[in-house]
């Protein structure tokens, strides 16, 4: 039975890709990952799933009042142009993809699990500051900002979660695109 998982990627008006580097003890620890990640509750909507999950790990409050979710293109677009992006992070879905075959490095030691799930991407942006998240600590060990060309290398190197390796090959283009990028 597969699972519903949501995919958050967020880039800033420089286009930096915000990454998180997941915790050693959680899977695929120690690898750069998308900006927020998780599963989706019973009962919730994947739109639910990914609010409650960027607040969560972005501001440790999964009701935060600076996520913001655009329904459709022309919500994004206003969305843009009048929030405070140095305060808030806004995105929309940009993908749903159904019985995914997923590969995950196991927390503590060598080894694999694969997975199905069934998983939204999302696509946005923010200008908050490294110092204005408050990235949940027992997931999160670190945030930072990366150029497409950095996220380019830690995905030759080995150094993205593998899920993330998918999400950039993806949907690099189309996220870059939010901030002006080719």
């Amino acid at each position: 039975l597969a699972g519903g998982a949501v995919n958050v990627l967020l880039v800033s008006g420089a286009g930096e890709v915000l990454l998180q580097r997941r915790r050693e003890d959680k899977e695929n620890g120690g690898r750069w990952d998308k900006t927020v990640g998780g599963h989706v509750d019973e009962g919730e909507s994947f739109d639910e799933a990914a609010v409650r999950e960027a607040g969560e790990e972005l501001f440790g409050d999964g009701d935060s009042p600076r996520v913001r979710f655009a329904r459709d293109e022309a919500e994004l677009s206003r969305l843009l142009a009048t929030a405070d992006l140095s305060r808030a992070v806004v995105f929309r879905r940009a993908a749903l993809q159904l019985n995914l075959r997923d590969v995950r490095l196991v927390p503590g030691g060598p080894g694999i699990r694969n997975v199905t799930y069934h998983v939204a991407s999302y696509l946005g942006r923010t200008d908050v500051p490294l110092d204005g998240f408050r990235p949940q600590a027992d997931e999160i060990a670190g945030l930072r900002y990366a150029a497409p060309a950095e996220v380019d290398v830690l995905l030759a190197r080995g150094e993205l979660a593998p899920n993330m390796a998918f999400l950039w090959l993806t949907h690099a283009h189309a996220l870059l695109a939010l901030a002006g990028r080719p």
